[in-house]
């Protein structure tokens, strides 16, 4: 889970209200009009609502389809100027072909309802997101997805991609997610499910990435088609199976580590490609070169925290912590086994289980690493949320060892897997980059949850110094 999911989360119960209202504007494909609801008061801007913390894009285009029958696409959002709380706008572009609107709703050019049909207020509202989604750009258009007409756009150079594939041809859309800069649609056609993904900032870097990977580890990605490189999208089939957190089969958790170990061991001898295509570089000499500044930041956080509890660390503990750290990463130099590609972000949704193999997405979070420390990611999502899952780490610990015995001892393995707790919960803090930026560290929620992964170092050292003390004994 990305970190800023994790503070999102901790931070809901805080929130006032469980949904968001948003008011809809909603074109046509040609931007010539706007679907206005009948009220007693008149003509307003549909106005829906959907639940805190999920994806406007997803819910407000399933929500459209169901109430009323409107496949849409979501183009931009943004927040009202209220006093109310939780207001937003959302414009979206219809894909309807429908003659007649739904019941309630009509169509009506859109400058006849600024002027005439709508308050001053829904007015300016959709004034500029009609301003905005009709604007012609010229050159690199930096909200690519926010224009009218990128879909059907989008659905012409798919055809012209899958064409030659055994007459294949597109029958519908699902929006997953998107804004102005991104995007995410699931394709359904004739044969099997496609999809496009575009990135934006901050994640640009996933597709050069994901171009990498494609190319070198086909066995182990979604299988790209094609590339738009001028908007960072491209075309993929999809993975067939299920996501690993819906599985509570061991033998799936079982494929998924033998995979995750094929493509790190496939990967030592690719490492230049990968940092070239943007990997970051997380091996053992980077993240010594990282450790005392962090620490130093991390110790001015823990000062500004004002309440007991959570614990507030001393000096001595951050001492003793550098300490550890150093001599845990020294240990794991000295092991030598090979860095590898690594995913800072290896959760069970992002692991596809089908019959014949397993496929790893959503590759924004990549790096170039020790292997263990992505493995240790996998063990913390089993322990926190598959706790019936619990008795099978063990195997897993020795399904991930049998494919690593290729390239490491008995003894190595086992050294390694005593120092990666701890130094995979130091590298994950560390490669988010948050705690690098001033003006991030000032949005409520990272520095109580850095303050937190830190705790949580200082407890994995604890546990550390015991473990080699019960080996010496």
């Amino acid at each position: 889970m990305h970190l800023i999911e994790q503070t999102r989360t901790q931070t809901r119960v805080q929130e006032p209200t469980d949904t968001d209202t948003y008011r809809l504007a909603v074109f046509n494909r040609a931007g010539t009009a706007v679907l206005l609801e009948s009220q007693d008061s008149g003509r307003t801007l549909p106005c829906v609502r959907i639940s805190k913390f999920t994806r406007p894009a997803q819910e407000i285009t399933a929500l459209l389809r169901r109430r009323w029958q409107i496949p849409s696409i979501l183009l931009f959002s943004g927040s009202l100027e209220e006093t109310q709380e939780s207001a937003f706008f959302a414009a979206l572009e219809s894909q309807t072909q429908a003659a007649l609107p739904p019941a309630g709703l009509d169509w009506f050019p859109v400058h006849y309802a600024i002027s005439h049909l709508l308050s001053k207020q829904e007015g300016r509202i959709l004034e500029s997101t009609h301003s905005r989604a009709a604007k012609s750009t010229m050159g690199t258009d930096p909200e690519p997805f926010s224009r009218l007409g990128w879909l059907g756009n989008l659905e012409a150079w798919i055809g012209t991609v899958i064409r030659p594939l055994d007459a294949m041809r597109l029958r519908g859309f699902e929006q997953l997610n998107g804004c102005e800069t991104f995007s995410l649609i699931r394709f359904e056609t004739t044969h099997r499910p496609l999809w496009f993904k575009a990135v934006g900032e901050p994640n640009l870097h996933e597709f050069p990435i994901t171009m990498a990977l494609a190319r070198l580890f086909p066995a182990f990605v979604p299988s790209v088609l094609a590339s738009q490189p001028e908007v960072h999208g491209w075309l993929m089939t999809d993975s067939a199976g299920a996501t690993l957190n819906e599985m509570a089969d061991p033998s799936a958790w079982h494929k998924a580590v033998e995979a995750l170990a094929g493509i790190q061991i496939a990967s030592t001898n690719r490492l230049n490609e990968l940092l070239e295509a943007g990997c970051p570089d997380l091996r053992i000499t980077t993240l010594l070169e990282l450790l005392d500044p962090f620490l130093e930041v991390m110790a001015d956080l823990m000062k500004q925290q004002t309440k007991v509890p959570p614990v507030i660390l001393s000096e001595r503990d951050f001492s003793e912590l550098s300490v550890m750290i150093k001599d845990a990463l020294q240990c794991l130099d000295t092991l030598e086994i090979p860095p590898t590609l690594g995913h800072s972000d290896f959760n069970p949704a992002n692991i596809i289980v089908g019959r014949e193999r397993c496929t790893f997405l959503d590759w924004a979070e990549a790096h170039v690493s020790h292997p263990f420390l992505t493995f240790e990611f996998l063990l913390a999502h089993l322990r926190k949320d598959f706790q019936q899952l619990a008795s099978v780490e063990k195997d897993l610990r020795a399904t991930y060892s049998g494919a690593w015995s290729a390239v490491a001892s008995p003894g190595q393995i086992a050294e390694a897997y005593l120092f990666s707790p701890l130094v995979a919960v130091y590298a994950y803090a560390v490669s988010a980059q948050i705690w690098r930026n001033p003006e991030r560290l000032k949005i409520p929620g990272f520095p109580g949850y850095l303050r937190c992964l830190t705790r949580r170092m200082k407890q994995e050292a604890d546990s550390l110094l015991r473990r080699r003390f019960e080996c010496l004994n």
